[in-house]
């Protein structure tokens, strides 16, 4: 077959195309045919390079646009590469076993209680919370910003860590907690703790990477009775019911130093009877959509309710305003199952009848009360594995393994993982593992394994391993950890 050169007529050169022509071509194409596209010439090079087209990218992907709403305001190569990585992750999750890219540990000794250790939205960097006395006897709790040594080396240290001490005895992490991004692309944290009166206190967390440094930049308390609380960009949210079944929302937005709040208004919530009592409630926050709104979830029901842009100043703090939903769900049974995760923006698995299921509130379809119900089947359980998933992040589920070994008992210091993401289809079975065991990198006085935190945007996973509980010396009681980082692109 004889092809006629492009160059020879110039009629199927790319610049004879208007750029909308290729805008219009490039929405159908996926991401690595996009890249692909690119490399043919400089002309076409140029038309990929445009921020808007990795913008509708991101806007077409199933969670990356709802789940991190920051990446809206990145710059075009941000985005492309970060659609890149997401692909490379989807297409390793097809794979039966999943060998990773990269493994490498280093030590994390503390003298304290440990209370939680997650990552900051890129995988780069890790926030420790533990608590000890011995250090300075006024400040309790101690925030650590630790960015991990890339190095081959077992033994290697962080490359650069900071400390902060504050005088407030902070609870351990929750998922809602965060690390999360702001509207201008800082890392925040929420801490909360209860005191001594009895009323409740949160913090606003600054971690500042560049510096490194962490900042507690406003500290608020309130007296009622929290049901449950969220944070997201520059929002936080908590809520309570009275003793007469009215149910509250306090909705804060924060200035740009975090230090104070640009918003602060008391709401009523139009709650259907029967579901506010002594359900449990959980709030989520979803700033992805046409409207900033508020996500109720119990049991029983999931409610959306759009954030006002303005409170009239003269109402009633007994009489505030009052929001309706917009969008409402109710379970076909009597519930929607136990709650296992909560993702961001709105996704929640529940476990019900041997199944899981993926629950996704479309708010911003033309349909009303729009939503996604997905199913994923556990297989018979095996000796070495667990029915039980261990951790949910980022729309991923991961199942903690131990390996037989030789003689057929089970090493308490082998570990495996099996892994699935979250079904695109209504019906999905099977999991692959993740091939590689921590033998390698540790020592036969290691007795626990606890899968910590996974990072959607880099592909990294964190476990967390303890060697011992106590040392010889039992007045110095203090837990030898390491930490092993897994990449997987």
């Amino acid at each position: 077959m004889f092809v006629v050169p492009a160059s020879r007529h110039g009629i199927y050169s790319p610049s004879k195309f208007v750029v909308d022509v290729w805008l219009v071509i490039m929405r159908y194409l996926s991401v690595l045919d996009i890249i692909r596209l690119g490399s043919t010439c400089r002309t076409l090079y140029e038309f990929t390079t445009l921020r808007h087209v990795w913008r509708d990218v991101l806007f077409q992907h199933r969670f990356l646009d709802q789940c991190y709403p920051h990446l809206r305001s990145c710059t075009a190569e941000d985005i492309r590469h970060q659609l890149k990585t997401a692909v490379r992750l989807d297409h390793i999750w097809t794979q039966p076993n999943i060998v990773p890219k990269r493994l490498y540990t280093f030590p994390l000794d503390f003298p304290g209680v440990f209370q939680g250790l997650k990552f900051l939205p890129g995988g780069t960097w890790l926030v420790l919370l533990f608590h000890c006395r011995n250090l300075n006897p006024s400040r309790h709790s101690n925030l650590c910003l630790i960015k991990p040594s890339t190095g081959a080396g077992a033994n290697d240290f962080p490359a650069a860590s900071t400390t902060f001490q504050s005088e407030m005895c902070w609870l351990p992490f929750l998922d809602q907690d965060g690390p999360y991004k702001s509207s201008r692309g800082d890392d925040l944290m929420l801490l909360r703790t209860k005191c001594n009166d009895g009323s409740n206190a949160f913090g606003i967390v600054h971690l500042n990477t560049k510096i490194p440094s962490i900042t507690i930049r406003l500290i608020f308390r309130t007296n009622v009775f929290v049901r449950n609380y969220a944070a997201a960009g520059d929002y936080v949210v908590y809520g309570w019911i009275t003793s007469d079944r009215r149910h509250f929302l306090r909705i804060m937005q924060l200035n740009d130093n975090y230090d104070s709040f640009r918003q602060d208004m008391t709401v009523e919530i139009d709650c259907p009877k029967g579901h506010d009592g002594k359900l449990r409630i959980r709030y989520d926050l979803r700033l992805s959509g046409r409207a900033p709104c508020i996500l109720l979830v119990s049991t029983r029901l999931m409610t959306a309710y759009n954030i006002p842009t303005t409170v009239p100043n003269d109402f009633d703090a007994n009489s505030p305003p009052l929001l309706t939903p917009f969008w409402q769900l109710r379970p076909a049974a009597v519930t929607f199952g136990r709650f296992v995760k909560m993702f961001h923006e709105g996704a929640i698995v529940t476990l019900y009848e041997g199944q899981i299921r993926f629950i996704r509130p479309d708010l911003d379809a033309s349909e009303s009360n729009a939503h996604v119900i997905e199913k994923y089947n556990f297989e018979p359980p095996r000796p070495q594995s667990s029915q039980w998933p261990c951790l949910f992040a980022a729309q991923r589920i991961f199942w903690l393994s131990s390996l037989p070994n030789q003689k057929g008992t089970t090493c308490p210091w082998q570990m495996a993982i099996e892994t699935t993401a979250v079904p695109e289809n209504d019906h999905r079975e099977g999991r692959a593992l993740i091939d590689f065991q921590e033998t390698q990198t540790s020592v036969p006085s290691v007795r626990t394994r606890i899968v910590q935190d996974w990072d959607e945007l880099s592909g990294r996973l964190c476990i967390r391993s303890a060697q011992s509980r106590f040392t010889q010396d039992p007045r110095s009681r203090r837990t030898a950890w390491r930490v092993s980082l897994v990449d997987f692109v």
